[in-house]
């Protein structure tokens, strides 16, 4: 494990004296979800930007078009991205109805199923350890990664400004 995040990582098991594994991992079953996304190409050194571009770009067309939120935004990993890679990601907003598609902006329906997830509290650049638990578990517990990743965003980081109370599920399709 190299890297800020790792390293953040180790010093917080250490001061907590705490096993390696501090994700609980759990099985469950996800619905399918209507969502307005908008789908990006980018790198980890860009990924802020262009989530942060793309929640902007989602909410000013659902605005426009009088739609609201039904739930927390996520974003839906259909490629894996290390350190200094690239790919494509899916950044979506639950919505109550069907979505026609405006722009770039399109409505989609994400489908559901059976899901390994683990809950992460703190900073989006120190997830990593909580997906390496997840890749770990799964094929530990007779599973198999079935999809993309997901990332759903608990808190508001407009309403929760320090990023140590960041809530973050992640997700992964498994059969």
């Amino acid at each position: 494990m190299t890297g800020p995040g790792g390293l953040a990582f180790l010093e917080h098991v250490v001061e907590r004296k705490e096993g390696v594994m501090p994700y609980e991992v759990t099985v469950k079953e996800l619905p399918p979800q209507r969502v307005a996304a908008v789908k990006r190409h980018t790198s980890m050194a860009m990924i802020g930007s262009t989530v942060q571009q793309g929640f902007v770009t989602l909410m000013s067309t659902m605005g426009k078009a009088g739609v609201a939120p039904a739930g927390p935004p996520f974003i839906v990993y259909h490629s894996v991205m290390g350190q200094g890679g690239d790919g494509d990601i899916e950044i979506s907003i639950p919505v109550a109805g069907s979505f026609e598609s405006e722009g770039d902006v399109y409505g989609a329906v994400i489908g559901g199923g059976l899901v390994a997830s683990t809950i992460h509290r703190g900073p989006y650049d120190q997830v990593g350890p909580a997906y390496q638990t997840l890749t770990a578990w799964i094929p530990e517990h007779g599973h198999e990664i079935a999809g993309p990743s997901r990332e759903i965003y608990l808190t508001d980081p407009q309403r929760t400004p320090n990023p140590a109370d960041y809530v973050t599920e992640i997700v992964f399709p498994i059969r």
